[in-house]
């Protein structure tokens, strides 16, 4: 660092002024006095002096002289103030003014006036002494000061060494001009780069800024580091200021020469983040002749006092003497040295500053130099922004906030808080609480405590329970004794959950969702939405909406356009109402409550008359979808009824692309409703007496399951009057009597189906006596749709003609058979005969159903035939007649029957056990068909 940058904390005033003296002592403690080796220091303190002071030279006549810059560079002193304001006045043992005795003892007498202001007039001068002893000295010695350079010789003629060499060219330089002097007088020689050179007079360079003087034993040149002839260096990589000089007197027999060169380092430091690195050469080419030198002593020290090894140790200096540098080590931070604030840009940073010293001496030849380099060293700066610490305890309701580290040098001069600007004794007169605290190393932090509910703190809410306490602050500091100011800005924020937010509660019952809401303590600070829609104008009305001081409370039916179809399950529909409360301001939501029930719904209905009904129902996840726009899988059969969430569809099962299937015993009838991403397969199964639930699902979706719908299909088996089939036998005309061996005319009708695919056949026919089918005694008529061969009488099947009845045929069968008497042995057995039948529904398209393709089924392919379904594509059932009661004739002979057992009855036996047979008065049986969707 450039000693010319050094501050000097007070205005020195060239003059020289003539007075008496004031001899007012300082108080006592405040004026520090301490030798350092050829320089003399007194210490000011702060108190003291204050922040305007003066220091004025009194020389040995009394005579009071003030120091510009200029001037204190010339004569060999210095001063400076710390970032406390302490002051340090510093001076050679030869500097100007100080009397000197023998060369061993040195006295400075200052004065020292205090002002009151900036104007520094109404002074309070004191006069302060000091007196010093340095000796013996080097040949030659070298002082290295911040704002000078000073080299004093030895000016004795020594003795005539037999080695004795020429040795330095600026000896032969200065020579002309020694020799061409004029008798008894001092002047100076400059020697500058090219060999070129300047020579002045003693009062000459006196002028010119330059300290020329000799003492009882000794010649001393000073310089300032910017003086005219100084020369910049750079030895071993450490920039210098160099001053070649000699020095002559002339008399008339002699003339006296003297190398009064002097060169000290103007930089040398390197810095890191932890590390203060400063170098200086070994070696100095400008002083001694020859590289070869022999270093005797090197010391350390700070602030112009050398430490001892111990001392370097404890503090974790480091001193190494190379061949080519000696190097002093500082950690940033270390004992000896201090940070001071500083403003960069609004940004709080620090130095660190030191003042080391060092002290080299060596020998070359038979003389002695003693080294001396006062350094002091200023770190880079470097950023120290200030933290805001939050330490607020939310549920104390307190902000409490810190802010630091600061120096010593930092003061908190006002807080702005919100839009108030307060100073702190205004601050705490407001009950905000800001205090200072000092750490043992000096450094300092700054408490504040403001309350959550002053009117400066800002609230913002997060629903549902949250409040965010915001405290915007700035802070107003100074960093004396400049008087500096920055800020630091700061927001502090502190969450607390103290609110209690509105909630909502509901319930169901089977048609409608009821809900509640409770306001909570922040009032009714939000607008509520059903659905998406705002609660408000017609839908207060609409919901049966009541309110009072605390809760409003209302009435949502399930399939309102508000609510949401979630799934169809086979109970019915699960709905959900939404229901959102969102900040009246700010639009961000406050509560959020969904009520999800299930609402029995009927799905499908599928009718006697062969037509189908399903409600098609538009579903959470498909949210694109208007039902309006829904088909069947013919794309023309369109929904019967429509709004914004259901369509109805109703068609015949003969129509809109409707296919049909046989499974095992269902009868299916399927369709589906279809848009470009939604698929619901709708489906009827007609079973024996019996309701089967099948999924309900659509493409792409999650599966609904719904309940399945009922529909009837009704087999009958009659007894005609004749073989015209157009008359019947009523159920009040049961027990039918006849005769024996007359015809019994039998139809067996598959009654309301509308399916023209769908086929009757007679499996098996036989008589029982009595009206349980599976009883004994029993004799077949139909064998495997097929006469009884082992019939003396066989049966007759009669063909099936269209007509106005008879619309399909393939419905119907009709079969004669003759009157006939179970017999016991020859005895005719009295009583009821009944008639029953097994009937087989099949598709009389699929050629691999044996019924279908013929009419009589060879008992090598009933064998193979599974006893469960028909080859798995026809659904078998059984119907049964009244009662028929045998008139006796006695002109007549009785057809006796034995009863009979066998393999396929047993088998049929078997299979009617699968399923359930209704007798209704020999007329109709009826079975229940399922509906469901795939």
């Amino acid at each position: 660092m450039m000693p010319c940058c050094l501050r000097f904390g007070i205005t020195l005033l060239l003059a020289v002024l003539v007075t008496e003296v004031w001899t007012q002592n300082p108080p006592l403690g405040s004026v520090r006095t301490e030798c350092q080796g050829s320089v003399m220091m007194m210490m000011l303190d702060k108190s003291f002096v204050g922040k305007y002071f003066r220091i004025n030279v009194i020389d040995n006549k009394g005579a009071l002289v003030s120091l510009s810059p200029r001037l204190a560079a010339q004569c060999g002193y210095s001063l400076t103030v710390d970032f406390l304001g302490n002051a340090k006045f510093l001076a050679s043992v030869l500097s100007c003014f100080a009397q000197n005795t023998n060369d061993e003892t040195y006295k400075l007498t200052v004065q020292i006036s205090v002002f009151s202001n900036s104007a520094m007039t109404s002074a309070s001068s004191y006069v302060q002494s000091m007196t010093c002893r340095y000796s013996p000295w080097a040949e030659r010695e070298i002082l290295c000061e911040r704002n000078y350079m000073e080299v004093s010789v030895r000016r004795g003629v020594p003795l005539i060494e037999p080695n004795f060499v020429q040795d330095d060219p600026d000896w032969s330089l200065a020579y002309p001009e020694a020799t061409a002097a004029d008798n008894s007088i001092w002047k100076i020689v400059f020697h500058l780069p090219a060999n070129r050179k300047t020579t002045m007079t003693v009062a000459q360079a006196m002028t010119n800024g330059y300290g020329i003087n000799t003492t009882p034993t000794r010649i001393l040149v000073r310089a300032a580091y910017n003086s005219t002839e100084s020369q910049p260096q750079v030895i071993q990589t450490v920039p210098m200021a160099v001053l070649r000089s000699t020095t002559f007197y002339k008399q008339r027999w002699m003339v006296m020469m003297v190398d009064t060169a002097v060169t000290c380092p103007t930089d040398g430091t390197a810095f890191t983040e932890q590390m203060i690195t400063w170098n200086v050469p070994r070696v100095l080419p400008p002083l001694v002749p020859t590289p070869q030198i022999t270093t005797l002593d090197v010391q350390m020290g700070v602030d112009g006092r050398k430490l001892d090894p111990a001392t370097i140790h404890n503090r974790d200096y480091k001193l190494d003497v190379g061949p080519q540098l000696i190097t002093v080590k500082i950690p940033v931070g270390a004992d000896g040295g201090y940070y001071k604030s500083h403003v960069l840009d609004n940004t709080y940073v620090i130095s660190y500053s030191i003042e080391p010293m060092l002290e080299h001496t060596w020998q070359d030849g038979p003389e002695k130099t003693k080294y001396t380099v006062l350094h002091p060293i200023t770190t880079p700066f470097m950023p120290r922004p200030p933290v805001v610490t939050n330490n607020t305890v939310p549920k104390a309701r307190v902000f409490n906030v810190t802010l630091g580290t600061f120096l010593p040098d930092v003061e908190l001069v006002k807080i702005i808080v919100g839009p108030e600007t307060l100073t702190v004794p205004e601050a705490n007169l407001k009950g905000y609480n800001v205090q200072e605290h000092v750490f043992p190393n000096g450094s300092k932090t700054y408490t504040l405590q403001v309350p959550f509910e002053d009117p400066n703190v800002k609230q913002k809410v997060t629903p549902p329970d949250t409040r965010t306490y915001i405290l915007p602050l700035t802070y107003l500091l100074n960093i004396v004794p400049e008087n500096t100011p920055f800020t630091h800005p700061a927001v502090v924020e502190a969450i607390l959950k103290d609110i209690i937010p509105p909630t909502v509660t509901g319930y169901c019952d089977g048609a409608a969702f009821y809900t509640m809401v409770t306001y909570g303590n922040m009032g009714r600070n939000w607008i509520p939405f059903v659905g998406s829609r705002e609660l408000g104008g017609s839908l207060l009305a609409l919901y049966k909406y009541n309110a009072n001081a605390t809760n409003f409370w209302m009435t949502v039916p399930y399939n309102s356009v508000d609510a949401t179809y979630e799934v169809i399950s086979s109970s019915g529909i699960r709905s959900r109402l939404d229901l959102t409360l969102k900040d009246i301001g700010t639009m961000v939501v406050v509560a959020d409550f969904s009520l999800s029930c299930s609402f029995p719904t009927k799905m499908i209905d599928c009718f006697t008359n062969g037509t189908m009904a399903a409600l098609a129902v538009k579903v959470e996840s498909v949210p694109s979808l208007s039902p309006s726009q829904l088909t069947l899988r013919d794309p023309s059969c369109r929904p019967l009824q429509s709004d914004a969430i259901n369509a109805v569809f109703y068609f015949n099962v003969n129509s809109c692309g409707t296919t049909r299937r046989f499974d095992n015993n269902l009868l299916t009838y399927e369709n589906e409703v279809l848009f470009t991403s939604y698929r619901l397969r709708v489906a009827c199964h007609y079973l024996v007496n019996d309701t089967k639930v099948v999924q309900f699902l659509y493409q792409n979706n999650p599966a609904p399951v719904v309940q399945p719908g009922l529909g009837d299909l009704a087999v009958i088996m009659r007894l005609a009057l004749d073989s015209t089939y157009n008359d019947f036998y009523g159920a009040r005309d049961y027990p039918v009597v006849k005769y024996l061996r007359r015809p019994l005319y039998f139809e067996v009708e598959l009654l309301y189906s509308r399916d023209p695919q769908a086929e009757l056949f007679l499996e098996n026919c036989w008589a029982t006596y009595s009206a349980d089918r599976n009883s004994s005694p029993k004799w077949d008529v139909v064998v495997d749709s097929c006469e009884n061969s082992a019939d003396e009488y066989l049966t007759i099947f009669h063909p099936v003609s269209s007509n106005a009845r008879v619309l399909f045929p393939s419905h119907l069968k009709r079969f004669e058979v003759k009157m006939f008497s179970f017999t016991s042995g020859r005895d005719a057995l009295k009583g009821q005969i009944y008639f029953h039948c097994s009937v087989v529904i099949c598709d009389s398209n699929r050629p691999s159903d044996s019924l279908c393709s013929r009419r009589c089924i060879p008992g090598k392919q009933r064998l193979g035939r599974s006893a469960e379904g028909m080859d798995g594509g026809a659904v078998k059932v059984f119907v049964s007649s009244g009662p028929i009661e045998l008139k006796r004739d006695g002109s007549l002979h009785f057809m006796p029957r034995s009863a009979q057992f066998n393999v396929w009855s047993l088998l049929g036996a078997a299979m009617g056990v699968c399923s359930v047979v209704v007798f209704v008065a020999g007329v109709v049986y009826f079975w229940k068909m399922p509906k469901s969707v795939y």
